[in-house]
């Protein structure tokens, strides 16, 4: 039987005056699942995610959570997400502890100990009793970040999560956003500008542009898609037999030496073709070596080189 997704979004638009800013958005997030939502400067991932969390109201579509409309039964469909929608509202004179207090002392039903789990979870044991004012922006995001968790959400919204913390921050936070994913079966969706982390840190990116959705795919998927051309080195000699042979045999296509290695744009089912044709020429190979794709090559590729944001 399959899943109910924690979070379904139907055809969610947003219109101010005659203008769209999210038009028929459709998507899912399934329970555990660590989803991106990327898109450049002015997309609307912004506006879609103050609509997911009641921040702005819904223009047209509907918005699930855990299966519950969110405008019909906005209490209970917002009582299973946890959210940092940019920087988290804190009281800075209260300690982090009292801020989590004041917290739970304001929802049902969870149980106080819960308050030390969370500490522990984002890692301010040894602050946690210091007043919010002497923290850090860093050290803020994981409070915010322990204020989300308190009431064990099912689903954990992040709008650039990482911000404020140093590169090993972002490495922790990543490894305990899956481990949270994983152990609390939490499904998380995170908006960032941070491409190399998301590639890390998420299962599935949906990418979004104008306000439309672009594609959704699977991180491995969307970077190692094979269909595609892509990027080629060969390590060959005489490269320059090579490069002459191969201009000839690819005309429309641009081949040249780079470092002593001749490049080349290939679709990956030409290569076993290339490689036996090489041999006849007789030119020796050493490697035919395709040239890693990162998450942000193909996002600049889906958003025709916009910036993100």
């Amino acid at each position: 039987m399959e899943k109910q997704p924690v979070l379904e979004i139907r055809q969610l638009t947003k219109e101010i005056g005659k203008k769209t800013i999210v038009e028929d958005l459709s998507l899912q997030v399934q329970p555990g699942e660590v989803f991106g939502f990327l898109g450049p400067n002015g997309a609307g991932k912004t506006t879609t995610i103050r609509m997911l969390v009641g921040l702005m109201s819904i223009t047209r579509g509907k918005v699930l959570i855990q299966g519950i409309d969110l405008e019909e039964h906005f209490e209970k469909a917002i009582a299973h997400v946890g959210a940092i929608v940019e920087n988290p509202e804190l009281y800075p004179f209260l300690t982090g502890y009292q801020n989590l207090l004041h917290y739970w002392r304001m929802s049902r039903s969870i149980p106080k100990d819960r308050i030390d789990e969370v500490v522990q979870r984002v890692g301010l044991e040894q602050r946690i009793h210091h007043k919010v004012k002497t923290y850090s922006l860093g050290m803020r995001q994981r409070l915010g970040l322990a204020q989300a968790l308190l009431h064990s959400p099912s689903l954990l919204i992040l709008d650039e999560p990482t911000n404020g913390l140093d590169p090993a921050g972002i490495r922790d936070f990543r490894n305990q956003l899956r481990t949270w994913a994983r152990e609390e079966n939490l499904s998380v969706l995170v908006s960032s500008h941070l491409l190399s982390e998301v590639e890390l840190m998420c299962d599935r990116v949906a990418v979004i542009q104008q306000g439309k959705l672009i594609d959704v795919k699977q991180v491995r998927e969307l970077v190692d898609d094979t269909d595609e051309e892509q990027t080629f080195l060969l390590d060959v000699h005489p490269s320059l037999q090579a490069l002459t042979q191969l201009q000839k045999r690819f005309p429309h296509r641009e081949v040249e030496i780079i470092d002593n290695r001749i490049q080349l744009p290939l679709q990956r089912s030409e290569v076993p073709e290339l490689s036996a044709w090489m041999v006849q020429q007789e030119i020796q190979i050493y490697t035919i070596q395709p040239v890693t794709r990162t998450l942000e090559d193909r996002f600049l590729q889906l958003t025709g080189g916009s910036q993100l944001g």
